[in-house]
C-alpha cells in the first residue's frame, strides 16, 4: 500500500506538472495566433497588376493561412492534450495487471485507466488506455495463462497478479487484489455512488461479457439482450468509444449514429463520449427521423402518443380495430406483402397525379400512366420513373413557352416592385446586351414574361424531379385493400380507418414506416452511406419493419442493437431484435442476465412479476426491502407521496422519481404534488432534468436510472393487462436504492404472487 501510495501521489504530481507546461505552451500558441490574426495582411504582397503578380499574391496569402492553420491545430491538440489530464487528475487509473510475457524474466506492472499517459520522454506507458489491446487481459482474464491479440499478432503470457484501485480527488483511498475479471469490492463502490442526470461511465468496472461485446470487430450486427440494469447501454457506449479508439484513422464521431428512445435519454447519455476523451455521435430518434420525412404534410403521430391512445381509450370497437392495425403492420409478413405488391407494380397498378398549374391540368395523370407503362418493362421501376419524370419536364417546357401570353403574366409584371424590377431590368440588359435592336421596349417585356413564367413553373418542376406526380396516398390505399389482406382477420376495418386518417393528413404511427418504405422502393430510397456504426438502444419497442428499414437507410454501417424483452412498452406483439436482415453469420447474439443497478432487494421483488423470473441474477449490494403502500383511493395516495418525497431527500437521494402510466396521469399528479413541493414535472419533448424530484411517464424513464423511485398507482385496475406487466416491471426497474410502491385499492395481478417476505406492506393514513 505504501508503494502505491508513492507511485499514486507521483503520477498525480507528473499530472500537474505536464498541466503547467501545456498551459505555458498553450500561451505561446494562443499568442502566435493572435499576432498572425493582427498582422496576417502586413506580410501578404497584394498586387494584381499581371498575371505573374496575382500568383504571387495568392501564394502569399496561402503562405500565411497555412501557418495560421498550423498554429491553430497546434493549439487544439494541447486543449485535448489537456482535457485528457484534467479526467486522469481525480482518477489516474482504476486497475493494473501484473503480466510476463513469454520470453520474459519478469512480469511488468501494466496500469490501466481513461487514457494513456507516458512518461517525460513520450518512451514508456505510465497508463494505459483501458481500450488498448492489453488492456483486455484486465477484464478478460484470470490468474495464469493469458493470450491476447495486439496489432502485430497474439501475444502470450502468464498474468500474475489484478489489483483495483479507488481514488478521490487524486489520492490512492483503497485498493484490491483479486484474481477474477473485476471484484464486487470494486463494482459496489461504484454503484453506491448514486445516479446523477447523466449516464456515468462504466470502463473501471467492465465485466467479462460486457468487455466482449465492447471489442468485438467481426460482427456486422451484434444484439444484445440484457435484463433491467446489466449495463447495456453503457456497453452500447463504452463500443462506440472503443471503436472511434481503434479505428481512429480511418472512422470519425460524425460516422456513428445513435437511436435514442426519447430527447431525455439522448441528454442523459450526451455525456459518456466526452469523458472518455471522444466527441459525441450524431444522436437521433426514430420518431424525430419520420416527422423530418413527413412532417410537412401529415400530422405523424408517435410512439408515444400511439401508447397514451392505447392505455387510455375506452375498448370499444374502434380501439380493437387499431389493436389489430399495429399488430399486423408491425411484423414481417406485412412487409412480405408489401414487398410483393412493389414487384406488381412493374406490370400495372402504378398511381399518378395530373400535372397542374394555376388550377389548369397540363398533362393528365392518364397520359403519365399510358407513357410509363409504354417504356420497356425490362428497364428497373426506378429508372423508368426517371425516364418519366425527364419526359414530363420536356413537355413542362413546351406548356411554359405558351403560358408567356396569359393575362396573369401581364397582371404580374404590372405588379412587380421597383426593386425587382431593376433587377429583372440589368438581367434583361445583360441577356440581350450583343442582339440587335437592343433596348426595344417590346423585346424587354418579352424577356421579363420568360422570366416570370419561368420563376412560376420553378416549384412544379421541383416536384417532377422529386418524383411528386407519383400519387403515393392512393397506392398506399389500394396496397391496404389488395386481395393479399384477405385472410387476416378483421383487416378491412383496418384498411377503412387507416385510409380515412390519412386522407385526413394524419398519419398513424404504426403506418408511417410502410408508408414510408413504398415511397423509397419506388422512388429510391434515401441512403446514407457515410454512416459506418449505428447504435439502437431499447430495441424491443421498434417493429420488426422498422428495424429492417433503419438497416437499409444504413446500408454500409455495423449495428449494434441493444434491448430487453421484459422491457417492452408497445403493444406490436412479440421481441423484434432478432428478426433483423442479413445471414446468420454476420449476426451475433449475446445475453446479460446479471443486473447491477438496483439492490439485491429490489431486483429479487421485481423479477417476480415475469414470467422467468430465475433468469435475472441480481447483484449482490445491500439494501431496504421494496414497500407496497395501500390507499382507498388515487386521491388519497397524492399526500403518501408528498410525504414519501420528503423523506428521500431528507435521506439524502439526489434523483427521485415519481414514476406514473401516461402523460396524462403526470400532469394530473404533478399538478397536485407541486401545490407542496418542489418537484419537475418531464414530458415528452423535455431534453434534460434537474436533479431532485420529478414526475414522468413510464416510458420517458426507460434507459435512465434514479437513486429512489416511487410507483404511482400500481393498482388492479390500472396495471391488468398482460401488456402492463412489463410497464410495471420497467417502472421498478428504475431504481438504484429505494422503491416504494402505492396503489389505490386492490393490487395489480402482477404483484400479488411475489412472495410476501420480499416487501414490506403499509396503509397509507387519510
Amino acid at each position: 500500500m505504501q508503494y502505491e501510495k508513492e507511485r499514486a501521489a507521483y503520477i498525480h504530481a507528473f499530472i500537474r506538472t505536464k498541466q503547467a507546461m501545456l498551459r505555458e505552451q498553450l500561451e505561446g500558441v494562443a499568442g502566435d495566433e493572435m499576432e498572425l490574426k493582427e498582422t496576417f495582411w502586413d506580410h501578404v504582397t497584394v498586387n494584381f497588376s499581371n498575371s505573374h503578380e496575382i500568383q504571387e499574391t495568392i501564394s502569399s496569402i496561402k503562405q500565411q493561412a497555412e501557418l495560421l492553420h498550423e498554429r491553430e491545430r497546434s493549439g487544439a491538440l494541447i486543449k485535448k492534450q489537456m482535457r485528457t489530464l484534467r479526467r486522469l487528475a481525480d482518477s489516474p487509473y482504476f486497475g493494473r495487471i501484473d503480466l510476463k510475457i513469454e520470453g520474459e524474466d519478469q512480469a511488468e506492472p501494466i496500469y490501466i485507466g481513461l487514457a494513456s499517459l507516458m512518461d517525460e520522454n513520450d518512451s514508456d506507458f505510465l497508463i494505459y488506455d483501458w481500450r488498448a489491446p492489453i488492456s483486455s487481459v484486465y477484464y478478460d482474464s484470470e490468474i495464469g495463462p493469458v493470450t491476447y491479440t495486439a496489432p502485430a499478432g497474439t501475444v502470450k503470457g502468464v498474468l500474475e497478479n489484478k489489483r483495483q484501485y479507488v481514488f478521490r480527488r487524486g489520492e490512492l483511498k483503497a485498493m484490491f487484489d483479486t484474481s477474477l475479471a473485476i471484484g464486487d469490492e470494486r463494482l459496489k463502490e461504484s454503484l453506491s455512488e448514486g445516479a446523477s442526470r447523466y449516464m456515468k461511465t462504466i470502463v473501471s468496472t467492465i465485466q467479462k461479457e460486457q468487455n466482449q461485446a465492447i471489442r468485438d470487430e467481426k460482427s456486422r450486427y451484434l444484439v444484445i439482450q440484457g435484463v433491467a440494469g446489466s449495463g447495456k447501454t453503457s456497453v452500447a457506449m463504452q463500443r462506440a468509444a472503443y471503436l472511434l479508439f481503434r479505428h481512429r484513422s480511418h472512422i470519425e464521431a460524425n460516422q456513428l449514429v445513435l437511436f435514442s428512445p426519447n430527447e431525455l435519454f439522448s441528454s442523459y447519455v450526451s455525456t459518456v463520449l466526452p469523458e472518455l476523451g471522444e466527441e459525441n455521435m450524431k444522436q437521433l430518434t426514430f420518431r424525430g427521423y419520420l416527422y423530418k420525412r413527413l412532417g410537412r404534410v401529415y400530422e405523424v403521430e408517435d410512439g408515444f402518443a400511439q401508447l397514451e391512445y392505447i392505455l387510455g381509450a375506452a375498448k370499444g370497437e374502434l380501439y380493437r380495430t387499431r389493436m389489430r392495425s399495429i399488430a399486423v403492420k408491425s411484423g414481417r409478413a406485412f412487409k412480405e406483402k408489401l414487398d410483393a405488391f412493389i414487384e406488381k407494380l412493374k406490370e400495372g397498378g402504378l398511381f399518378f397525379k395530373d400535372i397542374r398549374f394555376r388550377k389548369k391540368t397540363l398533362i393528365p395523370k392518364e397520359d403519365i400512366e399510358t407513357y410509363f407503362y409504354c417504356l420497356d418493362h425490362g428497364i428497373p421501376l426506378q429508372n423508368r420513373l426517371r425516364l418519366t419524370g425527364e419526359w414530363l419536364l420536356k413537355e413542362i417546357a413546351k406548356q411554359e413557352g405558351k403560358e408567356r401570353s396569359e393575362a396573369w403574366v401581364e397582371k404580374a409584371r404590372e405588379l412587380l416592385d421597383n426593386e425587382t424590377l431593376l433587377r429583372t431590368h440589368w438581367e434583361v440588359e445583360k441577356a440581350t446586351a450583343n442582339e440587335e435592336g437592343f433596348g426595344t421596349q417590346e423585346r424587354q417585356e418579352q424577356l421579363i414574361a420568360k422570366q416570370l413564367v419561368r420563376e412560376a413553373f420553378e416549384p412544379l418542376k421541383k416536384r417532377i424531379k422529386a418524383l411528386a406526380f407519383i400519387d403515393s396516398e392512393k397506392l398506399y390505399e389500394q396496397f391496404l385493400f389488395d386481395d393479399c389482406h384477405r385472410d387476416t382477420e378483421g383487416f378491412a376495418a383496418v384498411a377503412l380507418w387507416s385510409s380515412s386518417e390519412i386522407s385526413k393528413k394524419r398519419m398513424p404511427y404504426e403506418d408511417a414506416t410502410p408508408f414510408l418504405y413504398l415511397q423509397d422502393r419506388i422512388k429510391g430510397l434515401q441512403v446514407d452511406r457515410s454512416i459506418k456504426h449505428v447504435f439502437i438502444d431499447e430495441a424491443q419497442d421498434y417493429t420488426h419493419f422498422q428495424l429492417v428499414y433503419m438497416q437499409m437507410l444504413y446500408p454500409a454501417a455495423h449495428f449494434t442493437i441493444v434491448g430487453d424483452v421484459s422491457q417492452t412498452l408497445y403493444f406490436h406483439g412479440p421481441n423484434q431484435t432478432g428478426l433483423i436482415g442479413g445471414d446468420e453469420a454476420d449476426v451475433k447474439y449475446m445475453a446479460f442476465y446479471k443486473s447491477y443497478r438496483s439492490t439485491e432487494a429490489i431486483i429479487r421483488f421485481a423479477r417476480e412479476m415475469l414470467p422467468n423470473p430465475e433468469e435475472i441474477i441480481p447483484f449482490e449490494r445491500p439494501g431496504d426491502v421494496p414497500v407496497l403502500v395501500k390507499g382507498t383511493s388515487r386521491q388519497a395516495l397524492i399526500k403518501p407521496v408528498k410525504e414519501w418525497v420528503e423523506q428521500m431527500g431528507e435521506r439524502g437521494y439526489r434523483t427521485v422519481a415519481v414514476i406514473v402510466k401516461t402523460a396524462k396521469e403526470a400532469n394530473d399528479v404533478h399538478a397536485q404534488l407541486s401545490e407542496w413541493l418542489d418537484i419537475q414535472l418531464v414530458a415528452k419533448d423535455h431534453h434534460e432534468y434537474k436533479e431532485g424530484a420529478v414526475v414522468l411517464p413510464v416510458y420517458l424513464a426507460k434507459g435512465i436510472e434514479f437513486d429512489a423511485v416511487g410507483v404511482f398507482d400500481a393498482s388492479a385496475s390500472h396495471y391488468a393487462s398482460s401488456q402492463e406487466r412489463y410497464h410495471l416491471y420497467t417502472a421498478c426497474t428504475r431504481a438504484m436504492d429505494h422503491l416504494t410502491v402505492f396503489a389505490a385499492g386492490e393490487w395489480s395481478p402482477w404483484l400479488k404472487p411475489i412472495p410476501s417476505h420480499l416487501y414490506e406492506e403499509k396503509q397509507a393514513l387519510s
